[in-house]
């Protein structure tokens, strides 16, 4: 939801939904490899693991560059179609996204943004995450995974700092001149944040709920003042962290500090100390189950919205949007990522002693 509201321009901060959820992906993943590692042999462990992710990631994917392609194809042959512009873009950089590295030349220098297409970077940073990860976890013995952890955090901003200096921009020439989108859109600035999470998870308890509220008026009071004490302008929806941290070096320190409050949320979410009403809310929950749907298609549909109801008011044209991308992900959900949903547990379950293949019927809490 803060992706869609930054995407319609109503909540500035709403881009640091992408780096939370990467805090989330580690906070979730890191458990389960190790928890996989201790069952599995490493064929099993692989197997099973990137066979979940594909049965997950894919289907949906594919289907949406596949269809979306069609429609750019058949559209640009019609010379009065409005935003041409879109569907040659997404056509031109198609290749990149099907390989899942739209990240890499996102941050290329003359890079030229598609609302139908272009949201996939931080897709493709969570694949390059899981390509790296499993074998990260099964490599390193458990006894040092704390440490390891540990040390990507400390490592983050320095990795920041580098891929932001003039150092990096010298040696790499394609790389784009806005050094603040280039630290966001490149993989290995958010090693620190799937980190952060996987520590979390695994070596933080919970304390009060209270925790959560000072860390988050710490970072605002830090982002604020900071933007205050470099002569930038306050805009109230940024949280004092503006897209994309443009000010005070904060591409350096400021994704650190964040993921150490998203990852503090998550634990006290976890343990009921947070508002559990709130996020065992039911249709908050079933939101969740339709978020990947609400990620892939929501932008193109903001563009179609925006694009022919252009005549509406503003509010209507929001709400029109929010209300199609839901019912969007509801019916893709409903009608297609479940049929594969059912097969992660079917053919590649966590559980050593379930039998690949097996018959019996898959229960529906299994398809979340």
């Amino acid at each position: 939801m803060a992706v869609f509201f930054f995407h319609t321009y109503k909540l500035h901060a709403g881009y640091l939904g992408v780096p939370a959820f990467f805090v989330l992906s580690g906070f979730l993943l890191t458990p389960i490899l190790i928890d996989m590692k201790a069952k599995f042999d490493g064929k099993a462990f692989f197997a099973r693991f990137y066979g979940r992710r594909a049965l997950r990631i894919f289907p949906l994917y594919y289907f949406y560059l596949a269809i979306t392609a069609v429609i750019c194809v058949v559209a640009l042959r019609w010379d009065d179609f409005p935003d041409r512009y879109h569907a040659v873009r997404f056509l031109d950089q198609l290749p990149m996204a099907a390989l899942f590295l739209i990240d890499i030349i996102h941050a290329g220098e003359g890079y030229q943004t598609t609302k139908l297409l272009s949201h996939f970077w931080s897709l493709a940073v969570e694949e390059q995450f899981y390509l790296v990860w499993p074998l990260v976890i099964f490599l390193v013995p458990k006894i040092r995974i704390k440490t390891l952890l540990i040390v990507i955090i400390c490592c983050g901003p320095l990795i920041r700092w580098f891929i932001g200096s003039d150092f990096l921009a010298e040696a790499m020439l394609f790389l784009g001149d806005d050094r603040d989108t280039v630290v966001y859109t490149l993989p290995f600035s958010h090693l620190d944040g799937f980190a952060m999470g996987g520590y979390f998870a695994l070596y933080r308890k919970s304390g009060s709920g209270l925790s959560v509220w000072i860390l988050f008026a710490l970072a605002y009071v830090l982002g604020v003042g900071s933007t205050w004490m470099t002569g930038g302008p306050f805009v109230a929806t940024e949280l004092g962290y503006g897209p994309f941290m443009p000010d005070a070096a904060k591409h350096i320190w400021g994704y650190s500090l964040l993921s150490l409050v998203f990852a503090n949320m998550l634990i006290h979410i976890r343990d009921r100390k947070f508002f559990p009403r709130l996020f065992e809310n039911p249709i908050l929950d079933y939101l969740g189950k339709i978020s990947y749907g609400l990620y892939v298609y929501h932008y193109a549909i903001i563009l179609v919205v925006y694009g022919f109801l252009r005549d509406l008011p503003e509010p209507v044209r929001l709400v029109v949007s929010l209300a199609l991308s839901i019912a969007v992900s509801v019916a893709s959900y409903e009608l297609f990522e479940k049929k594969f949903l059912t097969f992660k547990d079917r053919f590649f379950s966590r559980d050593p002693e379930s039998t690949e293949g097996a018959k019996e019927p898959i229960p529906q809490e299994a398809t979340s």
